[in-house]
C-alpha cells in the first residue's frame, strides 16, 4: 500500500468516524434550531403587537424594531428551555411515560432517526446503570487465543482452590448494551489505561475512534 493510499484510507476513517460521532448532536442541534425558528414566528407579531402599544403612552418613546427582535429572542429562549423542562417533568409520571412512548414509536417508524435515536437512548441507559459497576477496562482474548477484545473488569470470584478469577463483561459493537460474560483466570486479564468512556467511544465506532496504543 502506498503512503498516499494510507493518507487516503486515514481521511476516510477520521471523517466516518467523525460523522458517526456527531450524527446524534447535529440531529439534536436540526430539532432544537427548528423549534427555535418556529417559536419565532409565532411570538413575532404577538410581541410586536403588545410592545408597539407601549409607545402609545406619553413617557414611551417608539419602540425599535432592535428591541423588538431582541424581545422575541429571549422569549423564545425561555419558552424552550421551560418546554423541555416540562417534558422532563412529564417524564417521570405515568401520563408523561405514556406520551413519551408514543412520541418513541413514531420516531421508530422514520428509518435514520430510529438507528440514531434508538443506539443514543441505550447507550445513555447503559451508562446510567452500569457504568458504577465497571471498575476499569481490560484486555482479554476473545473469541479465541490471539484474538483480543475490550472488556469490563466488574468483579472478582475464587473457586474452592482459593484461584482469583475475573468477572468480565465483553461489549458488542456497535451496540455495547449487548455482550458477553466471562468469568477468565485473573492472570489472563489485562488492565489497560484508558477511561470506561474512551473504551465505549471506541466499541459505538467500530474501532475508527481509539488510540494507537493500548
Amino acid at each position: 500500500m502506498t503512503i498516499l493510499k494510507k493518507i487516503r484510507n486515514n481521511i476516510k476513517q477520521k471523517l466516518l468516524a467523525g460523522v458517526l460521532l456527531f450524527l446524534p448532536f447535529g440531529v439534536a442541534l436540526l430539532v432544537i434550531r427548528w423549534l427555535f425558528g418556529w417559536l419565532k414566528n409565532i411570538l413575532q407579531p404577538i410581541i410586536k403587537g403588545f410592545l408597539t402599544g407601549i409607545d402609545k403612552i406619553a413617557f414611551f418613546n417608539v419602540v425599535p424594531d432592535t428591541y423588538i427582535n431582541i424581545a422575541v429572542v429571549i422569549a423564545s429562549v425561555f419558552i424552550l428551555v421551560f418546554s423541555f423542562y416540562l417534558i422532563g417533568s412529564l417524564g417521570q409520571f405515568l401520563i408523561g411515560r405514556r406520551l413519551i412512548a408514543i412520541g418513541e414509536t413514531v420516531l421508530m417508524q422514520i428509518p435514520l432517526i430510529s438507528t440514531i435515536y434508538s443506539a443514543t437512548k441505550q447507550v445513555i441507559q447503559s451508562f446510567s446503570q452500569d457504568k458504577a459497576a465497571f471498575k476499569s477496562v481490560v484486555v482479554v482474548q476473545f473469541p479465541r487465543p490471539g484474538f483480543f477484545a475490550y472488556g469490563f473488569l466488574t468483579g472478582y470470584i475464587h473457586d474452592s482452590q482459593g484461584k482469583k478469577y475475573c468477572k468480565v463483561f465483553i461489549p458488542t459493537t456497535p451496540n455495547p448494551t449487548t455482550g458477553f460474560y466471562e468469568i477468565i483466570p485473573a492472570e489472563e486479564v489485562r488492565e489497560i489505561a484508558i477511561t470506561i468512556e474512551e473504551a465505549f467511544k471506541t466499541i459505538i465506532s467500530g474501532g475508527m475512534v481509539s488510540s494507537d496504543f493500548f
